[in-house]
């Protein structure tokens, strides 16, 4: 996926190269932030800070222990919206559902896990800098996730589960460039605040379950850093 977006990017830049060698007198794409203008967002967050628990539409929190979570990064989407020609909001979702069933000489292993991460964003656009709209934001975030893991081997059957969510907030510096028309790359670094819920892990062996509870804990620092591919309309 990351070849495929890098390959697009190639093929964006050129074009716009081309574009402009072509039409000489041209003074460069103009950016489209004016009341009404709209646009879907595709987004990719590399650069997660693991002191910022659940992340805005990219990335989810998973569990490695009652104590801990981890953040993997995934792609999101979204759609935004200019409510006036300086003031854009927006709003990302992430979705994710895996399964796992190997079979081995006497064992049977079933495991799935479900991520779920909406974010809302209210940015406003500074004067544009020839074809870059610089802006300051804020966001907001939610993040879920749930797992199980089974293992079956004769007749005895264990079954592992996690589940847990956060709630950040987050103050957003960002730009959108605008190489070609209907279409324009953004980046974006978000500085938050996470609070999260305390994560639950219960085994259950046989006839016997044991539920343990995680502390809720909040933390604040250095937070994400994002990718995003505008497509106008």
């Amino acid at each position: 996926m990351k070849k495929l977006f890098v390959s697009l990017m190639l093929v964006f830049l050129v074009s716009s190269f081309s574009f402009a060698q072509i039409n000489k007198g041209w003074d460069g794409t103009k950016p489209e932030v004016y009341k009404g203008s709209k646009n879907f967002v595709f987004m990719y967050s590399p650069f997660v800070s693991g002191s910022l628990g659940a992340a805005p539409s990219g990335a989810y929190t998973n569990f490695v222990d009652t104590n801990n979570f981890t953040v993997t990064n995934l792609f999101g989407a979204g759609f935004q919206y200019y409510v006036t020609p300086e003031i854009a909001l927006a709003i990302g979702f992430n979705f994710g559902n895996s399964s796992w069933e190997p079979k081995w000489a006497g064992a049977t292993v079933k495991s799935s896990g479900t991520t779920f991460g909406v974010s809302l964003d209210g940015n406003y656009h500074f004067k544009a800098l020839y074809s870059v709209s610089p802006y300051l934001g804020l966001n907001v975030n939610m993040g879920s996730n749930s797992s199980s893991y089974e293992v079956t081997s004769g007749s005895t059957t264990n079954k592992w589960e996690s589940k847990g969510s956060s709630i950040g907030f987050g103050l957003n510096f960002g730009f959108d460039w605008y190489f070609t028309p209907g279409l324009s790359l953004g980046g974006k670094y978000t500085l938050g605040m996470t609070m999260n819920s305390a994560p639950e892990n219960t085994f259950t062996g046989g006839s016997t379950t044991t539920t343990l509870t995680g502390p809720k804990s909040t933390s604040f620092g250095t937070g994400i850093a994002s990718i995003m591919l505008n497509v106008h309309f």
